[in-house]
């Protein structure tokens, strides 16, 4: 690992397997595998599990976004500055959302002739449209972007727990305590979330619509939970960067330690998780906080692999991963135009032809990194590079 970079080894191919996952779960709910072959009907479990992308997601960006903290810990060096740290994420994040929800409501008044919600358009533009069932989706036409909230809110917080923890101790030993106090200290507060904050049962379900299942989803989808998943990725950054002060060398043992961590992953998430719905144990999504450990596993053993992260970082991965942010912006409203305008029976286990049901994914794929290509060369890219250059001035 180059500690100049700051570049985690496989990270790239973890990013982009985290938005192919996304990408094949939502396509795979329009899919009825029930006339199908067994094995057709196996890619199409994993697909519905595949949701495990999103939380995949927050571990990889706590672990990335804490990478400079933890290394300036371990070096006892300047911390990164903070006014560096809001700027660089406002300019990842701001710019291709606000597109994205501004485009998906001016469509859906437009085009599909919908009465508006502004209180969910205004509180998504706010990012803290996640904490209400009211405002959870803050398009019609998107309902992915109810993420966005929940992982600004990370940003915010994930400082003030690094802060907490690097102005008490010099201990690596004792950081690493502190993160894990941190993690149980969430997980402590999540069924108080639940149980205090549970939503009634009126129009309550996606039968009711984006509201009615956010009343389904809430108090479930809280930012207890996603931000211990987001602290799981955080100490597996302090791991990285504890292994490398100690010279910890790339070994064979690292990539037979990724696969484990990997195969216990898919293991879980075959036995365990139900799409769509909290863990019957941890009452969290995507089997948090068991899924983020494991992946926080994969993520330290590929930084110190001998041969996977070269696998995980080829050329299409890392493309992917650099549009990754992109695609999963735009591919469910792909879909949910295609539903709309082309085709009707592309409804939540509507289609039953799965040479259509491949053909229409890959249409949803191509499409949405093509308008994620566009979006990177004409809008992203360039306003990170001005907010880069002028936040050195």
């Amino acid at each position: 690992m180059n500690r100049q970079s700051l570049r985690i080894p496989g990270a790239d191919g973890i990013r982009a397997l985290a938005c192919l996952l996304v990408v094949w779960h939502h396509t795979a709910q329009r899919f009825n595998p029930e006339n199908s072959a067994d094995w057709i009907q196996s890619i199409h479990f994993f697909g519905m599990r595949a949701e495990v992308g999103v939380s995949l997601f927050f571990v990889l960006s706590g672990c990335l976004l804490s990478l400079p903290f933890w290394n300036s810990f371990v070096s006892a060096d300047q911390l990164p500055s903070l006014r560096k740290y809001a700027m660089n994420r406002a300019a990842r994040i701001i710019p291709a959302y606000w597109f994205n929800l501004v485009f998906c409501t001016v469509v859906a008044i437009w085009v599909f002739d919908q009465s508006i919600n502004w209180w969910r358009v205004i509180s998504g533009l706010l990012f803290v449209n996640s904490y209400h069932y009211s405002s959870f989706f803050p398009a019609e036409l998107n309902g992915p972007l109810w993420s966005i909230g929940l992982e600004v809110s990370c940003y915010l917080l994930l400082p003030i727990v690094l802060f907490a923890i690097i102005k008490t101790t010099q201990r690596i030993s004792f950081a690493i305590f502190g993160m894990v106090a941190w993690i149980f200290a969430l997980q402590l507060l999540n069924p108080l979330i639940v149980n205090n904050f549970m939503t009634d049962d009126k129009l309550k379900g996606w039968q009711y619509g984006l509201t009615g299942g956010a009343k389904q989803w809430l108090p479930y989808w809280n930012i207890a939970s996603f931000f211990t998943q987001f602290l799981c990725g955080s100490l597996a950054a302090l791991i990285i960067i504890a292994l490398i002060s100690r010279g910890t060398l790339k070994s064979r043992a690292f990539d037979l330690s990724l696969i484990l961590f990997a195969v216990a992953a898919i293991w879980l998430v075959a036995i365990r998780l139900v799409p769509g719905a909290p863990d019957s144990f941890t009452k969290q999504p995507y089997v948090a906080p068991i899924y983020a450990i494991l992946m926080a596993g994969v993520i330290i053993s590929a930084a110190f692999s001998a041969q996977i992260y070269r696998l995980l970082d080829n050329r299409f991965f890392s493309w992917i991963a650099k549009l990754s942010f992109s695609i999963y912006l735009w591919h469910m409203f792909i879909i949910v135009m295609i539903e709309r305008k082309f085709l009707d029976k592309y409804v939540y286990y509507g289609l039953t032809d799965s040479i259509q049901w491949v053909l229409i994914s890959a249409i949803v794929l191509l499409a949405s990194i093509l308008i994620a290509a566009t979006s990177w060369r004409f809008l992203e890219n360039p306003v990170l590079k001005y907010v880069r250059k002028h936040s050195h001035n």
